[in-house]
């Protein structure tokens, strides 16, 4: 089940999983020069759950289709580019029209990147290659300049400030150091 859950109350979850609370009731504890547990607690969350988005099994959040989105640039050597939105953390798969299959995405410093850069070891339309770049994705290549976007899949960053994952999710929570 996929939830949505705010700042507060992933952080209440994020409490409980890691035995912050429920809090002891059978005594009082008070300090005025202690550390903020729950700032340092939500940037530790944050981290979590961007390394999730960045990473995690796709089962365990929303991906999302963006080909209405975007624009598909083409460009001199034949190739194309795609701006991907802000929002973007990893793209998850890429098709153009006339593609056979979807495309091998592929970091700029793998060597099937470096291949991408001659018109004779590039990927086409049997074997179409993307490289996912800071903001945009290479695509390797087009079958024409009419070619569109078929199908571009991502998983995003919620702009709402939002933990949108599969309930699963929760069990890749680390425990809490001090109890380990």
């Amino acid at each position: 089940m996929l939830l949505n859950l705010s700042t507060e109350e992933m952080l209440g979850v994020w409490k409980l999983k890691r035995y912050f609370e429920p809090l002891r009731s059978d005594c009082e504890l008070s300090r005025t020069d202690g550390v903020d547990l729950d700032r340092l607690q939500i940037m530790e969350m944050r981290e979590w759950y961007l390394n999730l988005l960045d990473n995690g099994d796709l089962s365990l959040m929303e991906v999302s289709e963006m080909a209405r989105d975007v624009a598909l640039k083409h460009q001199d050597d034949g190739s194309a580019t795609i701006t991907l939105p802000a929002e973007c953390r990893r793209v998850v798969e890429v098709k153009l029209e006339g593609w056979r299959q979807t495309a091998i995405i592929v970091g700029p410093d793998s060597p099937i990147a470096s291949l991408q850069r001659s018109p004779y070891s590039r990927g086409g339309s049997e074997e179409p290659v993307a490289v996912a770049h800071q903001g945009y994705l290479h695509l390797y290549t087009p079958v024409s300049t009419a070619s569109r976007i078929v199908s571009l899949k991502c998983v995003l960053e919620p702009a709402d400030g939002f933990y949108r994952l599969d309930e699963r999710a929760l069990a890749t929570i680390p425990a809490d150091t001090l109890t380990n």
